[in-house]
């Protein structure tokens, strides 16, 4: 049932126009998802159906949904619900070049008619001679009707000047004129008058394509490009390069990142030409890109970097190569802000490569707050390699965030550098449980033997019987890959050892020598179990020598099949 405002019917009342702003909200958004997805896409379809549902409640309820079309806003009985000033986004904006004025959509329309006039309106203008009001006349859209710009101006003709009113109301008259027919067939030039011939159109569509294409900012950067060439005053030359620096942050701060791109390579460029460019102009301009990567652009380039591809690997890693160690200290920043993955690697081979002759410059970083800006540098001293970058990483040994001591470690896994593995001995101390078990591992996996006497110690210390199962069993694995056959003594003293009135003590120290002769693989190891299990001991100890022996023995006729 349709509702009948009691306040006049020109004016839009506060549930009418918060229903006509969801209308549009959704018409927009249902225009960016015709461009975005395929017509099956579940995003589109949810789109589409939002739009029909709120579309049909508004007709339902308030009769027509009525839009006055401007250059670049839509309005809703005089309410502005619609604003784009960007000609290539706006709805209003190809509308309105069109000669449309006013769109009016009735009760029961189709969702047909809705998508039809999204799919002529929502995109640029395509490349055939058919403008959007041609369109919609071939289209034969019955519950969708468009007002021109002619109509409006006869209308206005027709009124007498003392009849009063505004524009609205002259609007409003057109709209229900209007109504009581169909639209009118768009006004076609007659043959007789086109005059050009078919090369001269065929032209002419060409130039009207790159003048659509043209971007007047590049006009900008070629002239201040030439400008800042040629001049030679030194004021003068000054001015021109804060120019340019100031519309290179701000090509930052719009998101212009291919016109940035294109500015920083012209300064570079011209800072590099030894033969042309004064000391002066060089400095000015090795001032001016330093100044460029502040706390907003960086900002921007770094949601840039996450968010789209507007600038691709190579273009990234050729822009920080031009900014280079003067912006160390930003490039180090951006390092910690980029979440995506494969931008934060071309940030750290940039780094690489910037600081391979002097791993020093990333001093001041390893004291960062910030752990994860920290854990990136060590990643980056890592690929550097040299041994003043081993010796900056060996300081984070002892740093207070776990995870900067994490990297460190691994550093030293990846290390080929026999003083590097040395000091995986020192995480054997370490405060967090995890590390130390992942030293160990290490440790036994490369068979270091400097490391047995430091984690045999481990065993008779105050606070072993203190720790956690797996990191003892961790130091017994650690003790038999090592020390091999020398171990058996240990091995032997703990299985044959009496535990009296402590059958959980014995199984456990049965248990931590049965995991390091099982690392062991020798005959040894095999005899040493073989003789533990022919004494009488508990059940589950004896299941447990049953296993070992059985797993050992196995493992031996496999190796020698």
């Amino acid at each position: 049932m349709i509702e009948h405002a009691e306040q006049d019917p020109g004016i839009a009342g506060k549930e009418e126009l918060a229903s006509a702003n969801d209308v549009m909200l959704a018409i927009v958004r249902t225009s960016k998802g015709l461009r975005m997805y395929l017509p099956n896409n579940p995003v589109l379809i949810s789109f589409v159906e939002e739009l029909n549902a709120k579309m049909a409640a508004h007709l339902e309820r308030f009769g027509q949904f009525r839009l006055d079309v401007e250059p670049f806003a839509l309005r809703y009985k005089g309410c502005d619900i619609y604003q784009s000033h960007d000609p290539k986004e706006s709805i209003a904006c190809r509308i309105h070049a069109d000669g449309i004025r006013g769109l009016l959509f009735d009760h029961g329309m189709e969702s047909r008619e809705l998508m039809t006039l999204l799919g002529i309106v929502g995109f640029e203008r395509p490349t055939s001679d058919d403008d959007i009001v041609t369109q919609l006349w071939e289209r034969n859209l019955p519950h969708i009707t468009y007002l021109l710009e002619e109509d409006f101006l006869e209308a206005q003709l027709e009124e007498e000047p003392s009849a009063g009113g505004g524009q609205q109301e002259a609007i409003t008259s057109i709209y229900q004129s209007l109504a009581e027919q169909p639209p009118p067939a768009p006004r076609m030039i007659p043959k007789h008058l086109l005059m050009l011939s078919a090369e001269e159109v065929k032209w002419l569509r060409k130039v009207r394509q790159v003048e659509a294409r043209h971007n007047a900012l590049d006009d900008v950067i070629n002239i201040l490009s030439a400008i800042l060439a040629g001049v030679k005053d030194q004021e003068l030359f000054k001015d021109f390069v804060d120019i340019m620096a100031n519309l290179t942050a701000n090509m930052f701060l719009a998101g212009e990142l291919q016109h940035a791109l294109r500015l920083v390579r012209f300064m570079d460029q011209l800072l590099k030409i030894g033969s042309s460019t004064a000391p002066y102009q060089r400095q000015l301009l090795a001032e001016a890109l330093t100044g460029i990567l502040s706390d907003a652009t960086l900002h921007v380039l770094q949601e840039a970097l996450d968010s789209t591809e507007s600038i691709s690997h190579e273009e990234l890693k050729e822009l920080l190569h031009i900014f280079g160690l003067p912006s160390l200290g930003a490039i180090c920043e951006l390092l910690g802000r980029v979440e995506k993955l494969k931008m934060r690697k071309v940030i750290i081979e940039a780094l690489v490569e910037l600081g391979r002759e002097n791993p020093a410059v990333f001093a001041p970083f390893l004291s960062d707050p910030r752990w994860y800006l920290v854990r990136n540098v060590v990643l980056v001293l890592s690929l550097l390699g040299s041994p003043v970058a081993l010796d900056m990483i060996i300081a984070l040994i002892s740093h207070r965030e776990p995870r900067i001591r994490r990297e460190v470690l691994g550093f030293l896994e990846r290390s080929s550098d026999m003083k590097a593995k040395s000091y995986i001995v020192k995480f054997l101390r370490d405060d967090s449980s995890a590390l130390r078990i992942k030293a160990l591992q290490l440790l036994a996996r490369e068979r270091h033997t400097f490391a047995l006497k430091p984690i045999l110690a481990l065993t008779g210390a105050e606070d072993f019987s203190g720790k956690e199962f797996a990191e003892k069993k961790a130091i017994y694995e650690a003790l038999g890959e090592i020390g091999s056959d020398g171990m058996i003594p240990v091995f032997r003293d703990m299985l044959l050892k009496r535990h009296w009135f402590q059958k959980a003590a014995a199984k456990e120290t049965a248990t931590l020598a049965v995991a390091g002769l099982m690392k062991m693989h020798s005959g040894a190891a095999l005899r040493l179990l073989e003789e533990a299990r022919s004494q009488k001991r508990a059940v589950e100890v004896m299941a447990l020598l049953d296993r070992a022996v059985s797993a050992m023995t196995a493992a031996k006729e496999r190796a020698a099949g």
